[in-house]
C-alpha cells in the first residue's frame, strides 16, 4: 500500500514567469561576466570587436534558448536534456548524457562554484568586517588527508541550499528569485550610472585602438563567452514543476537570455569606459578593478558582495536542476529507483538531492571536482549541439506534434547555435591538437577522453539493451 501511494505523488507545478527567468538568470550570473571581460580585451584590443563578440555570445545562447523552449513545450518534464534526447534519440544517448550531465557537470560545478565563493568572496566579506578567517587553514589532518576551513564552509553551504530545495520548491524558487533580483538591480544601476555619472574616464588612446583581430583571438574570446553564457537553458531541468509551461518555459529561457545579455553587454561598457581596453586586458577580475577605481574601497566591497550573492544564486540554482537529472533518470530505473521517491510533505526529489550534495562534498574534500569539468567540457558542448538537433529531427518525424511554442526564427536560429558550437568544439579539439607551450598534458587528453567516456557509455548502454532484448525474446519462444 506504501508504494501504492508513492506512485500517486507528482512534482507540483509552482514556477511561476518569474521564477522562471531567476532560474535562467540566476544561473547564468556567476563570476565568468568578471574574469572573462579581461581574456576578450587581451585578445580583441578593438572595442567594437570587444562589443561584437559580447552580443555574438549572448546571440548564441537566444539560439539554443529558442530550441529548447520548443522542445521543454513538447516535454515538459524533469529532466531537460536527458528527456529531450530520449524521446528523439533513444534512451542509449540520453543515459550517456544523464550521467555525464549529472556526475560530470552539474555536480562538478556545484563544488566549482562552492569553493571560490568561500575562498575568494566570502573570506573578502569577512576580512571587511575584521574577522579573522583563513579558508587554507587546517582544521583535521590524519593519514596525510587534510580538511581545511574554506572546504568545510563549502560543504556547509551545499548541503544549507540542498536543505532550502528539500524543504518545498516554491521555497527554493522564492529564495532564486531574491539571488537573482538584488544583483541584477544593483549591477544595472551601477553600471549605467558609472557610465554616464562617473567622472573617470579611460584614456582615449586606449579607447579607440584599431587593432584587427585574429581568427585565434576571435574564437579564444567566443569560447570563454560562452561559458560565462551558460546557465541559459536552466528552467529546461525543472519543466515539470513549472506551471503553464506552454508559457513560462519559453518565457524563463528566452526572457532571462536576454536579460543577462542585456546587463553583460552594459557592464561590458563600463569595464571599457572606466578602465580602457588595455589596462582591461591586464586585469584578473574586472567587477572589483572598476568598482575600486570609481568608489574606492566602498564600491569594491560592495561589488564583492554582489558577486557572492549572484554565486549563492547560480549554486542554487544549479543543485535544483541538477536533482532532476538524478530524479528522471531513476524514473527509467537507469539509477536506482529510490531516487526517484518524492517526499510526502514537500513532494521533492530529496534522495536525489541529498545524493547530489554528498557526491557534490566529496569532490570539494577530495579536490577532484576541477578533473571532472575537465573531462566534461567538450562533451557537455557536444551534448548541447546533440539536443538542439533533436529539434529537427522531431520537426522532420513529426510534423503534425502538437508544439505550444514553435521555436523563434527556426531553422536560422537553432541552426546558427549548432554551427557554433561546432566551431567551440572545433577550436577547443585544435588547441588539444596544437597546444600553446604551456599547455599541460593532462590539459590536452582530459577534455578529449570525457568524449571518450560518453561513447563508451553509450555503446555500453546499447549493448545491455540488446542483449536484454535477445534474453526476452529467447525466453518467449521457450514458453
Amino acid at each position: 500500500m506504501l508504494e501504492e501511494k508513492k506512485k500517486e505523488y507528482a512534482p507540483p507545478r509552482v514556477i511561476g514567469p518569474f521564477g522562471a527567468i531567476a532560474i535562467v538568470a540566476g544561473s547564468m550570473l556567476g563570476i565568468g561576466i568578471f574574469l572573462t571581460p579581461g581574456i576578450v580585451a587581451a585578445n580583441l584590443s578593438n572595442p567594437l570587436w570587444f562589443f561584437a563578440a559580447w552580443l555574438v555570445g549572448g546571440l548564441i545562447a537566444l539560439s539554443g534558448a529558442v530550441a529548447y523552449a520548443e522542445l521543454g513545450t513538447i516535454f515538459p518534464k524533469a529532466g531537460g536534456d536527458y528527456v529531450f534526447l530520449r524521446e528523439v534519440f533513444g534512451p542509449s544517448i540520453a543515459f550517456a548524457a544523464g550521467w555525464m550531465l549529472f556526475i560530470g557537470v552539474f555536480v562538478g560545478s556545484i563544488a566549482t562554484i562552492a569553493v571560490p565563493l568561500v575562498e575568494y568572496q566570502l573570506t573578502d566579506l569577512f576580512s571587511v568586517a575584521n574577522l579573522d578567517f583563513t579558508s587554507s587553514q587546517v582544521v583535521w589532518s590524519m593519514f596525510g588527508f587534510s580538511l581545511t576551513i574554506g572546504e568545510v564552509f563549502a560543504c556547509v553551504l551545499v548541503f544549507l541550499l540542498t536543505a532550502i530545495n528539500a524543504r518545498a520548491t516554491s521555497l527554493s524558487t522564492r529564495t532564486q528569485m531574491l539571488l537573482t533580483l538584488f544583483p541584477i538591480t544593483i549591477l544595472f544601476i551601477g553600471g549605467f550610472a558609472a557610465l554616464f555619472f562617473s567622472p573617470v574616464i579611460a584614456p582615449v588612446e586606449e579607447v579607440i585602438v584599431q587593432t584587427s583581430p585574429t581568427i585565434f583571438g576571435i574564437t579564444t574570446s567566443l569560447v570563454a563567452i560562452y561559458f560565462a553564457y551558460s546557465g541559459w537553458n536552466a528552467v529546461g531541468y525543472v519543466g515539470g514543476e513549472v506551471e503553464s509551461p506552454e508559457r513560462n518555459i519559453p518565457f524563463g529561457l528566452i526572457g532571462g537570455t536576454v536579460l543577462i545579455t542585456l546587463l553583460y553587454v552594459v557592464l561590458g561598457m563600463t569595464f571599457v569606459r572606466v578602465l580602457g581596453i588595455s589596462e582591461l586586458a591586464n586585469t584578473i577580475e574586472a567587477g572589483t578593478a572598476t568598482a575600486s577605481v570609481v568608489g574606492g574601497v566602498t564600491a569594491k566591497n560592495g561589488v564583492t558582495l554582489l558577486i557572492a550573492i549572484a554565486l549563492f544564486g547560480s549554486l542554487n540554482g544549479t543543485i535544483l536542476g541538477g536533482a532532476r537529472i538524478a530524479y528522471a533518470m531513476a524514473k527509467d530505473k537507469v539509477l536506482p529507483p529510490g531516487l526517484a521517491d518524492l517526499s510526502e510533505h514537500s513532494l521533492t526529489p530529496v534522495r536525489a538531492l541529498w545524493l547530489q550534495a554528498v557526491i557534490a562534498s566529496l569532490l570539494i574534500l577530495t579536490g577532484t571536482f576541477e578533473l571532472l569539468l575537465q573531462l566534461t567540457s567538450i562533451a557537455m558542448l557536444a551534448m548541447g549541439g546533440l539536443t538542439v538537433s533533436a529539434l529537427f529531427v522531431l520537426r522532420r518525424r513529426s510534423p503534425d506534434l502538437h508544439r505550444p511554442y514553435r521555436a523563434l526564427g527556426y531553422p536560422f536560429l537553432p541552426a546558427f547555435f549548432l554551427l557554433a558550437s561546432s566551431g567551440i568544439i572545433a577550436v577547443n579539439l585544435y588547441r588539444l591538437v596544437f597546444p600553446e607551450s604551456n599547455m599541460m598534458l593532462s590539459e590536452r587528453i582530459l577534455p578529449v577522453f570525457g568524449l571518450v567516456i560518453f561513447v563508451i557509455a553509450f555503446i555500453v548502454h546499447r549493448l545491455v539493451t540488446v542483449q536484454s532484448s535477445t534474453s526476452k525474446a529467447r525466453a518467449r519462444r521457450m514458453q
